[in-house]
């Protein structure tokens, strides 16, 4: 189901009204006044944490005063955002930064404009009592550990490692068999599951997959080629990035009203996923490059190390894949 939120109430309903089949102003209207240019954006998940600073952006009328009104949809279930994306089925879609490289394979076409972290939370989590010492340690164990394994990311740890020596079980998205097993190791996403374990009391040791080398830009802003106007990301990516200071500056301001939209996750859950990522956006990099920034240096190599997994068959230039879009350097 996609459910979408409006920024703008009632305006945007007037807005969409006047722009007749295309459900969008035009950038530049007759006359020389601009009216606000309205953008579908696509996250990959349901409201959380890992989208705060856009939803921060929307709550203070930071796209409003750059002219332009973002509906943000929670992920449509059992979607896929880079397709999405990729067919203009929204102007700007969430996706992961191997997910671009993957599409291109597929002779589609995604350029990355911002990510919200500058390191990837996706890692592998264990109980605290006992725990290996390395990522390696743990892939290298015993007992069982839940995986997505079409995931690039577990590919790219066994071409690393070699197989795991561990029992792959599914990964339900769930906690209860990870929790009935102290020998256990599951996925995770930095905002998701130690969050959950966090709250509930649970001591945990998570292993950052940036550990084996392996750290793709996760939580990326794509948009199709020509699908939306540079001036216009450029605006987009302004406001989203002054949104992402003001989230991590005061998540608690922001997850009440992120909470209502996702009663699946706690308050508490949610205030606790907001410190858990802080370090990942909050790095040097992004303190002198600017929140949402990207190094194509990084890209490179994450094109190099899914050549290398056997992801992908060839490796593109970075100008290929990523847009700078202006963001500017700021302690969050």
């Amino acid at each position: 189901m996609r459910v979408a939120i409006s920024i703008a109430g009632l305006f945007l309903i007037t807005v969409l009204a006047a722009c007749g089949e295309s459900g969008k102003p035009s950038a530049s209207p007759a006359g020389g006044s601009s009216a606000p240019v309205a953008l579908r954006f696509q996250l990959n998940w349901v409201p959380e944490p890992e989208f705060g600073g856009f939803y921060a952006a929307q709550a203070d009328g930071l796209y409003r005063d750059a002219g332009l009104v973002v509906e943000i949809i929670k992920d449509p279930g059992g979607g896929s955002v880079p397709q999405l994306v990729a067919r203009g089925t929204c102007d700007l879609g969430v996706v992961s930064g191997d997910q671009i490289l993957q599409l291109r394979e597929q002779g589609g076409e995604l350029v990355a404009v911002y990510s919200v972290f500058d390191h990837t939370p996706y890692g592998v989590m264990v109980h605290a009592k006992d725990a290996p010492e390395s990522l390696e340690a743990v892939w290298k164990g015993t007992g069982n550990l839940a995986l997505e394994s079409g995931l690039p990311v577990w590919k790219f740890l066994a071409s690393r490692y070699g197989p795991t020596t561990r029992t792959v079980v599914p990964y339900g998205g769930g906690t209860a068999t990870f929790l009935a097993d102290p020998k256990a190791a599951s996925q995770c996403f930095i905002t998701a599951e130690p969050a959950t374990m966090d709250v509930q009391k649970v001591p945990v040791k998570v292993f950052n997959a940036s550990e084996s080398g392996y750290d793709p830009y996760t939580v990326v802003v794509a948009v199709k080629p020509g699908q939306v106007p540079d001036p216009v990301l450029q605006r987009f990516c302004a406001a989203s990035q002054e949104g992402w200071k003001r989230y991590l500056a005061t998540p608690s301001k922001y997850n009440p009203a992120i909470a209502a939209l996702n009663p699946a996750m706690s308050l508490e859950a949610m205030n606790a996923a907001a410190e858990r990522m802080r370090p990942l956006l909050d790095t040097p990099w992004t303190r002198a490059n600017g929140l949402g920034s990207m190094d194509p240096a990084r890209w490179k190599a994450m094109a190099e190390m899914l050549l290398q997994a056997g992801v992908i068959k060839s490796a593109p230039e970075s100008s290929a894949i990523m847009r700078p879009m202006g963001t500017t350097p700021s302690k969050p």
